[in-house]
């Protein structure tokens, strides 16, 4: 077994007598039936959960293309601000097997995470060969408490989970391909890179995981042989990006640009960086939705985390010197895995400074050094192995409770959005804070469904204190006052989101219901045909105006709205019922 002592070449090396050439040892079997019995402990929580008011609605619960298995329709255009065709096509697959049914999914969720847990112990495997560091590799990824928002989200399992089995699969295929020069794995490699750029964008960066396999291996990656054969890679990840490009914007955006100057958002990223190393070592303190401070109240250690970028930059050229290849390899795929999240958050800043979701993949790399250098340090006091590989599994037992108890946390919008408010309230935070206005808006319109009416309103009026510009704020609270009867003050505050957001499409058929509510039909119809002109299959708004129409005797009128919204959705009882009591009326 490799020492890494200075003298040897290169650190951290595989030592193949170490280890059976055999993938699926007996003993290697037995410790992942563990790792996965655990797996499965740590996120039996995530089962019992629910949707999400935080994208669920968009991209599954009310994406008709999806829940309607119109795959063509999800190849052909983006949904949200997303190109995700692969992995929308696999989750109304999964939808038009189990139905409509959270918990169904979200097992689905836990199984296909614990299936890119035994990719990654064969990716480790047959990259360096030891099977000890490979099942401790595969353990940490498993039970790891950062993992937990890729795997109780469904929005995020949909995406990160698909995009993360191509990848590996992708990257094993090209192992076997360097190991038995064999085509088929070269084809099959390239197949799964784009299957895994059709399910997240971050999967552009596979090129660059080659190459590190291939300097890893010893190879030179810059020949002409080892850079013809990414070509047709790099051309894959140019399409994804331009695909990526075209989507404009941030659907979840707060309405109001975040007013940080370009070197702040440099900091931003730089302790965004620094953080994910550091939970990925200790997870503590995390929280569903990372607010940005605010101005003049950035912490002080925020300004000391550029210098923690800058000597992982140094590590980099100080393992590549010494020929550490394994170091190099395991901190180079953990930056280049999160390198883009870091640079979208300097050019485009977003509702939140960090998400746990985006270190899913790249943390294989995290764990990879860690558990080999704490090996080399084991060698090198002449610590028990056995005992040291013991520890580490008493670590990754802990980090199974800590997961456990984080996956309660995602249990439903509520429990998810109070993280969010605690973890802002506890850093004592003086001034605004603009993006905590979607958690407090969400949070009350999960209360309002839940009829806790007052704890809604409340959480509409503090997001709009905290964001007068957030236009979902008030169309949120526009709505809690027409279910109040009270007309005018919804109108009031849809016109406020309407003037935040013109092509809000909602905001106009709020509007035009609570007009019809108050008599003003003309004014009703206007809004209505704005919002359908926006958004012609939006169902409220055609079974609003139809019911318009009716109440101004315009049966025909009534019918074709009724006829519309039941071609979109023709299980609806009640506008079946509907269009019998006007087809009665009409005779």
């Amino acid at each position: 077994m490799t020492k890494g002592k200075p003298k040897k070449k290169s650190k951290g090396s595989p030592s193949k007598s170490t280890s059976s050439s055999t993938l699926f040892t007996k003993s290697n079997l037995i410790f992942l039936v563990v790792i996965a019995i655990a797996g499965i402990i740590a996120f039996l929580p995530v089962i019992h959960g629910e949707f999400l008011n935080y994208d669920d609605e968009l991209y599954i619960t009310q994406n008709q293309a999806l829940t309607g298995f119109d795959l063509p329709a999800l190849f052909s255009g983006y949904i949200g601000n997303q190109y995700s065709p692969v992995a929308m096509s696999i989750m109304a697959f999964e939808i038009k097997l189990l139905g409509l049914q959270p918990g169904g999914l979200k097992l689905i969720s836990i199984m296909l995470h614990l299936l890119n847990g035994l990719l990654a112990f064969v990716f480790v495997k047959k990259l360096i060969r030891r099977d000890a560091i490979a099942l401790l590799v595969s353990a940490l990824f498993t039970v790891h408490t950062l993992q937990v928002e890729s795997v109780a989200w469904l929005t995020a399992s949909m995406k990160i989970g698909t995009y993360s089995l191509f990848s590996l699969a992708s990257l094993i295929s090209y192992l076997n391909f360097r190991q038995g020069n064999q085509r088929v794995q070269y084809i099959l490699s390239l197949m799964y890179f784009l299957l895994a750029g059709l399910c997240k964008e971050q999967a552009v960066v596979l090129p660059l995981l080659l190459m590190l396999i291939d300097y890893f291996q010893g190879r030179k990656w810059f020949s002409r042989p080892a850079l013809l054969e990414k070509v047709p890679f790099f051309i894959i990840a140019l399409g994804i990006g331009l695909a990526t490009m075209r989507v404009a914007g941030d659907m979840r955006g707060t309405g109001t640009a975040l007013p940080y100057s370009m070197l702040e958002r440099l900091l931003f990223a730089c302790m965004a960086f620094a953080n994910y190393a550091w939970k990925e070592l200790l997870p503590v303190h995390l929280s569903t939705y990372y607010i940005y401070p605010p101005q003049g109240e950035i912490p002080g250690y925020y300004y000391a985390t550029p210098f923690f970028v800058l000597a992982v930059l140094w590590l980099l050229y100080y393992t590549w010197r010494k020929g550490w290849k394994l170091y190099f390899f395991g901190i180079a795929f953990f930056v280049v895995n999160i390198v883009l999240t870091l640079f979208s958050q300097i050019f485009s800043v977003r509702d939140v400074i960090m998400a746990d979701r985006y270190v899913y993949l790249s943390s294989i790399g995290f764990f990879l050094c860690l558990v080999q250098l704490i090996s080399n340090i084991a060698d090198t006091k002449n610590w028990n192995k056995k005992s040291v590989y013991l520890a580490m599994g008493v670590y990754a037992l802990l980090l199974t409770g800590l997961t456990w108890q984080r996956s309660r946390v995602w249990h439903d919008t509520i429990t998810m959005f109070s993280d969010a408010i605690d973890y802002r309230n506890a850093k004592g935070y003086k001034g605004a804070t603009p993006t905590i206005a979607l958690p407090y808006s969400n949070r009350g319109l999960a209360k309002k469904r839940a009829g806790d009416l007052e704890g809604a309103m409340a959480d509409y009026n503090a997001a709009i204190q905290a964001n007068p510009g957030y236009p979902t704020g008030f169309l949120n609270r526009g709505n809690l006052y027409f279910l109040q009867k009270k007309p005018d003050l919804a109108i009031k505050d849809q016109n406020r989101a309407i003037e935040l957001d013109p092509n809000n499409y909602l905001a106009y058929a709020n509007r035009g219901a609570a007009l019809a509510s108050a008599g003003q039909y003309d004014q009703a119809l206007t809004d209505f045909n704005k919002s359908l002109s926006l958004q012609p299959n939006f169902q409220d708004g055609l079974s609003n105006r139809a019911l318009t129409y009716y109440t101004m005797g315009n049966n025909q009128a009534a019918l074709n709205d009724v006829e519309q919204y039941l071609r979109i959705n023709p299980g609806d009882a009640n506008m079946q019922a509907f269009r019998q009591e006007i087809m009665a009326k009409m005779q």
